[in-house]
């Protein structure tokens, strides 16, 4: 038997982002500063993780996998072959080899890439969602009866990609280039919704069958350079200079009054459960004009470094970040307690 009991996948995330109109776009690398927080986490709780890296499928990630033979996975891939659509495939590998891995299954995690298909489902629930539509490319008009401002994204990327200043429209020609910006450089459908241009919240979840809300976060954008709309922006999101970083800033616990608590709450579990999300996860919602609450995303698998919301959830529900680590483990490993041999054994 191997010495190892666990191991950590991961992968590293390579993007392009475009900087302005003029669809100038650089290359960039999230650092994945989870992985070693979550080994660290690991060997504290008593384990010892094999770290492995998986940047393209492989016979020797198969064949590593098999001679290691974990009791679980932690699963911290969001890619493979470079494509961030495949990361679904990674679940269905450890499923079909009969390994436990933490986070949510193949499909929500293929289902939380498409945003219109999210938000679909999300209505059949009776779920309030931003009210939108789907332009693919090739199609000519995208001006339809929505009215403005919208807010224009590419329906596949994932943390604030292709979102920036320019994606909220106040007219016509602006909503056409920003749909060109999504086809040119994204080439996928753009996903435009109507701007809601009131509070936002996200609320980090855990659990797999009992979801327990660790913090409700709401994002301060009192700081935000004049003139520019109240979004968190790829820059607001990653670019730790920037001034939209500066001005969206989250406070966690989000002080708001119980009424809207309770409902900001309930859209949240009922959404963790539409989708299938286990584990943990993180639902982004709006208001409106009203204060309605409108449910945006769900993130299942968010991003769970130290300095991320999801850990300063955590935190704020009394959690030490080997605590939520461990945690997360355990979901997985109760699962893998219920299969009684695996795959790999045969």
């Amino acid at each position: 038997m191997s010495r190892y009991d666990c191991v950590i996948l991961y992968n590293c995330v390579a993007i392009t982002e475009a900087l302005n109109e003029n669809e100038v776009i650089y290359p960039a690398t999230v650092i994945r500063d989870e992985v070693g927080a979550v080994e660290e986490s690991l060997r504290a709780g008593g384990f010892n993780p094999y770290v492995l890296a998986v940047e393209h499928f492989s016979r020797d990630v198969f064949n590593t996998l098999i001679r290691i033979a974990p009791r679980f996975v932690f699963n911290l891939c969001e890619e493979i072959n470079h494509r961030c659509e495949l990361e679904m495939c990674v679940a269905g590998l450890l499923d079909l080899m009969g390994i436990p891995y933490t986070g949510s299954g193949p499909l929500a995690l293929g289902l939380a890439l498409n945003k219109f298909r999210v938000k679909k489902m999300l209505r059949s629930f009776n779920i309030p969602t931003a009210r939108g539509y789907l332009h693919p490319p090739g199609e000519n008009s995208c001006v339809r009866n929505l009215g403005f401002p919208v807010i224009v994204k590419p329906v596949h990327e994932d943390g604030s990609l292709g979102i920036g200043p320019s994606s909220v429209c106040k007219d016509s020609a602006g909503l056409r280039e920003q749909v060109k910006i999504v086809h040119d450089i994204y080439r996928q459908s753009a996903l435009v919704e109507e701007y809601l241009d009131g509070r936002e919240f996200n609320v980090s979840i855990l659990g797999d069958g009992r979801p327990e809300i660790l913090a409700i976060s709401e994002i301060d954008f009192s700081g935000m350079p004049p003139g520019m709309p109240r979004i968190v922006s790829y820059q607001a999101k990653w670019d730790e200079d920037s001034p939209l970083y500066r001005g969206t800033v989250p406070v966690c616990p989000a002080r708001i009054p119980g009424r809207l608590e309770s409902r900001v709450r309930d859209l949240a579990v009922r959404s963790f459960r539409a989708v299938g999300c286990r584990d943990y996860a993180r639902i982004d919602m709006r208001t409106d004009a009203e204060g309605r609450v409108r449910v945006l995303e769900v993130n299942p698998n968010p991003d769970i470094g130290p300095k991320a919301g999801f850990a300063r959830a955590a935190r704020a529900a009394g959690y030490t970040y080997t605590d939520m680590v461990l945690r997360i483990s355990e979901f997985a490993l109760a699962r893998g307690a219920q299969v009684a041999s695996p795959a790999y054994a045969l």
